[in-house]
C-alpha cells in the first residue's frame, strides 16, 4: 500500500516511484505484474491522474516498467544486483528538467524574458550606428574607463535623481556587465564574513555570496519586506534587500521601516545593499523612492540595470557607491577593464541624449501595464477559491499559489496546455512547503497574454 506524505517537500510522484521502485526491487512486485491503472491508482491515492503518471513514466524510463499499449504497466524483470541506488537518486532529481528538455511550448512565461515588440530596434540600431562612428571608430581602438563612459554616467546621475531620489555624482557610478558581476566586485570591496539575504529572494546574489565564501544568511520577508525583528537577531556585515518591489513575493518596504533598517545599518556599522532591479514598473502608484536617497551615513549602496527595461542581452547593469567605497574601489580595481562594450556604452548615452530612453521607459511601463491588467483578471475571473495571485500591481511577473495542488501539479497541468511556468524552489534558501508557480509576462506579446492566461486557467481548472 503506498502512503503519501503531504507534510514533507519531496513531490508527490516521486514518493510514488520510490514506492513502487522499492517493491520490484525488493520481489515484492513481480515481473509481469500489471500495476493499478493511472486514473484508478490516483482514484485510491487521492491524486491527479498526471502526478501518477509521471511516476509511471519515469519507471518505464529506468526500465522497472513496460507499457503495453492498451494494455497498462506491467513490470520487468530487474536484476537488483546492479542497481546503482546514488544514479537512480540523481535519476530522479533530474527527472522534471529531462521530461521539459526540448519540449516546445506555445508561451514560455520565464520571468526576465522581454518581447521583441517592445524593443526600439529602429532607434538602437541608429544609436548604435553613431557610436560606431564616433571619433572616426577611435573608441573601438581603446579599453575606456574601468567605471564606464564618463559621460554616460552623467545621464545616469541625473535620470537616477528625478526619477528614484538617487543622491549621487556620476563619479559614484560604477557600470559593468550585469548585477552578478557588480555584486561579486562589491563583495570584495566590503569582504564580509556574512551577509544578510532575503527568504524567499534573488537566487543569483546568493550564488555569488556563496563563490566568495561569504555565508548567506537568510532572514524571512513578510508584508513590509525583509523582517527586521528577524534580522536584529543576526549578525551579519551587509544586507541584501529589495524594498521598492521585494522579489519574487512583491512586498514594497513602507518608509518607516526603511527608516529602521537604514538606522540599524548605522548603530551595527553595516551596508545595505539596494537592488532596484524594476522599479519602473509601478501599476497602482507612482514608483517608491529609492532607501540611497534617504540615508544619510553613506552606508547604502544602490544597484540597478536596463535588463528589464530595454534588453537583457545588453548585459548592463550600474551600481552607486558611497564615498568610502569608491575610494577603495578606485586603489583596488582602476587597472581592472570595463566589462560592457564600449558600443553598447555609447549607443545608450546617444539613446539617452536623444530622449528615446525615457520615451521607451513610457511606452514599455503602459504595454506591462496592460499585459498585467489582463493577466490578473483573466486568473482572478478563472480560478476558483483554491488559488491567490500575488505580486499584483508592480513588476514583470505574477505568483499563483494553489492550496490543493501541489506545485509539481500545477506545473504538469499547465505544460500540457502548452505554457511553460515556473517553479519557486530556487528562491527558498531554507525550502517551502507552500505551492507556489511564477508566471513572466515580460516575454509575451500583447495579443497573447489573453490566450496564454486562459491556457492557464483551464489547465488548474479541470
Amino acid at each position: 500500500m503506498i502512503i503519501l506524505d503531504r507534510t514533507i517537500k519531496k513531490p508527490l510522484y516521486a514518493q510514488i516511484y520510490e514506492h513502487i521502485r522499492e517493491e520490484i526491487k525488493s520481489g515484492e512486485l513481480k515481473e509481469g505484474h500489471r500495476l493499478s491503472a493511472t486514473r484508478i491508482q490516483a482514484e485510491n491515492l487521492g491524486v491527479s491522474r498526471n502526478t501518477v503518471e509521471l511516476a509511471y513514466l519515469q519507471l518505464c524510463s529506468e526500465g522497472y516498467l513496460e507499457n503495453k499499449r492498451g494494455s497498462g504497466y506491467y513490470v520487468k524483470y530487474v536484476d537488483t544486483s546492479l542497481i546503482d541506488s546514488d544514479a537512480v537518486t540523481k535519476r530522479l532529481k533530474d527527472f522534471h528538467k529531462e521530461r521539459t528538455a526540448g519540449r516546445s511550448y506555445r508561451y514560455d512565461m520565464k520571468y526576465g524574458n522581454c518581447h521583441m515588440e517592445d524593443f526600439p530596434m529602429a532607434k538602437w540600431r541608429k544609436a548604435t550606428e553613431k557610436a560606431l562612428d564616433e571619433g572616426g571608430g577611435s573608441k573601438l581602438a581603446v579599453y575606456g574607463d574601468s567605471c564606464g563612459d564618463m559621460e554616460l554616467r552623467s545621464y545616469l546621475a541625473d535620470y537616477l535623481e528625478r526619477t528614484r531620489g538617487v543622491t549621487c555624482g556620476p563619479d559614484q557610478i560604477i557600470i559593468g556587465g550585469g548585477t552578478q558581476y557588480l555584486l561579486s566586485i562589491l563583495v570584495q570591496l566590503l569582504r564580509p564574513g556574512r551577509c544578510a539575504i532575503e527568504e524567499p529572494g534573488y537566487d543569483g546574489v546568493r550564488s555569488v555570496l556563496e563563490n566568495h565564501q561569504v555565508e548567506a544568511v537568510p532572514v524571512p520577508v513578510g508584508q513590509n519586506g525583509i523582517d527586521l525583528s528577524a534580522l536584529k537577531e543576526k549578525n551579519v556585515d551587509a544586507v541584501y534587500v529589495t524594498p521598492s518591489h521585494q522579489f519574487p513575493l512583491g512586498a514594497v518596504m513602507p518608509i518607516q521601516t526603511r527608516m529602521e533598517l537604514l538606522r540599524m545599518a548605522q548603530e551595527k556599522n553595516f551596508f545595505l545593499i539596494e537592488d532596484d532591479y524594476d522599479s519602473i514598473f509601478r501599476y497602482g502608484a507612482r514608483s517608491i523612492p529609492s532607501m540611497q536617497g534617504l540615508d544619510p551615513g553613506g552606508k547604502v549602496i544602490y544597484m540597478g540595470s536596463v535588463s528589464k527595461a530595454l534588453a537583457p542581452s545588453l548585459r548592463l547593469a550600474y551600481m552607486v557607491l558611497p564615498a568610502e567605497l569608491k575610494n577603495r574601489y578606485d586603489m583596488w580595481f582602476s587597472e581592472y577593464h570595463n566589462t560592457v562594450s564600449s558600443v553598447v556604452q555609447g549607443a545608450l548615452r546617444i539613446f539617452m541624449e536623444e530622449g528615446g530612453w525615457e520615451r521607451h521607459i513610457r511606452k514599455i511601463c503602459l504595454a506591462n501595464k496592460r499585459k498585467h491588467d489582463i493577466l490578473v483578471a483573466e486568473l482572478e475571473k478563472g480560478l476558483g477559491d483554491g488559488f491567490r495571485i500575488l505580486g499584483k500591481g508592480a513588476g514583470l511577473h505574477l505568483i499563483i499559489e494553489a492550496h490543493f495542488l501541489t506545485t509539481e501539479e500545477m506545473l504538469v497541468r499547465i505544460e500540457q496546455q502548452g505554457v511553460k511556468v515556473y517553479s519557486m524552489e530556487r528562491y527558498f534558501a531554507l525550502g517551502s512547503k507552500r505551492n507556489l508557480v511564477m508566471a513572466g509576462f515580460g516575454g509575451i506579446r500583447q495579443a497573447d497574454i489573453g490566450d496564454a492566461a486562459a491556457r492557464i486557467v483551464r489547465a488548474l481548472s479541470n
